[in-house]
């Protein structure tokens, strides 16, 4: 039987998407807007954690949709559909980063590793043609992990199995991040970038977000908006905390863990609330919610070059000398400009090319 689509959870795939694409919108606006402040400067401080709700939702999926799944023939079948809709998303906008970075950015496509960036081989981030694909390569990684374990574990164990890796996983992480300060700024540029990428602490948001699929499967509605409102409250105050204990930078490498901790552990709290809310009936709007969702990864896909392509005509230097409010006002018509055209590749290429990946690879 066909898993239930969550339609609360396709809502939150929009959600964290904008938020990426609130933080380097932020970071790209004009120096003379460090004055903005309200939305923006939130967007600086936390919007790069919608990565870690897509790490934790990317869990929360693949064990959501294969909960009755096990078995070789399932796994080939996951990885392949897996595969289709990495690859179809990705790859238009591997071709429009070329182009708009060829204009723009010529150094970095000279120094970037086209081929590893064409196939999301796992590179050091100023490898990539298209920097946030670091996060792509790290979906490859959970797919594969994934496909093996519903090859090799039967379904009734895998919720335990979820379970221990992950407090596996925690354990080792704060033991390699409090005693032998693996991930300090002094150490870390020293380990192996392999083991870098293979043991990252990112592995704890998707096989918490997996056990949790298992956790919500026969809940309830009960206290859905606490749950909510506690997720929402530890992702917001994830700013202060940046602030305050980070100096703003707790999305550098060496601070990986305390961000996983954090956002991961507010990205389970939201998923809990918006499942429970969705067992109580209460839905969000369905059309909005499952398009949105559905154009998620283009809107994060295709930001980056959109933006280069603002700044490189001009847009920046030309409300430098503008007040706040204007600059603030004029991005953020940007950035609806992007999501519709996100929409719009979403409904008219996106799904058809999914289509076509899926025929040839027979999934």
């Amino acid at each position: 039987m066909k898993p239930k689509l969550l339609i609360n959870i396709q809502l939150l795939r929009l959600v964290a998407a904008a938020w990426v694409l609130l933080y380097h919108t932020a970071m790209r606006l004009p120096t003379a807007d460090s004055e903005l402040g309200g939305l923006y400067r939130l967007g600086e401080a936390i919007g790069f954690a919608g990565v870690d709700i897509f790490f934790v939702l990317s869990g929360f999926i693949m064990a959501h949709t294969t909960i009755q799944h096990s078995g070789v023939s399932d796994s080939a079948h996951f990885l392949g559909r897996r595969l289709a809709r990495i690859y179809s998303g990705y790859w238009p906008f591997f071709a429009l980063t070329l182009l708009v970075f060829s204009w723009t950015r010529a150094r970095h496509v000279e120094q970037a590793q086209l081929l590893e960036s064409f196939f999301l081989w796992p590179i050091p981030l100023s490898r990539n043609l298209l920097e946030i694909s670091w996060t792509l390569s790290y979906e490859l990684y959970f797919y594969a992990l994934f496909g093996l374990i519903i090859s090799a574990v039967p379904c009734p164990s895998r919720a335990r199995l979820l379970q221990v890796i992950t407090t596996c996983l925690l354990i080792t992480m704060i033991y390699r991040h409090a005693l032998l300060g693996a991930f300090r700024p002094e150490n870390i540029y020293f380990v192996p970038f392999a083991t870098q990428f293979l043991l990252s602490p990112f592995l704890i948001e998707f096989f918490a977000g997996a056990a949790l699929a298992y956790g919500l499967q026969n809940t309830s509605g009960e206290k859905a908006w606490i749950w909510l409102m506690l997720g929402i409250a530890t992702f917001l105050s994830g700013a202060v905390i940046n602030h305050s204990v980070y100096d703003g930078h707790i999305e550098q490498g060496f601070h990986v863990l305390p961000r996983v901790i954090w956002f991961g552990t507010a990205a389970l709290f939201l998923i809990t609330g918006l499942v429970k809310l969705e067992h109580a009936g209460f839905t969000a709007p369905r059309r909005l919610s499952v398009r949105g969702g559905g154009a998620s990864y283009a809107i994060y896909l295709s930001h980056i070059p959109l933006l280069e392509v603002t700044r490189q005509l001009g847009l920046n230097t030309a409300l430098a000398a503008f007040s706040p409010t204007l600059i603030a006002f004029v991005y953020a018509l940007v950035m609806l400009v992007i999501i519709a055209l996100s929409c719009l590749h979403y409904e008219l290429i996106e799904r058809r090319l999914l289509r076509v990946f899926r025929r040839a690879l027979r999934v």
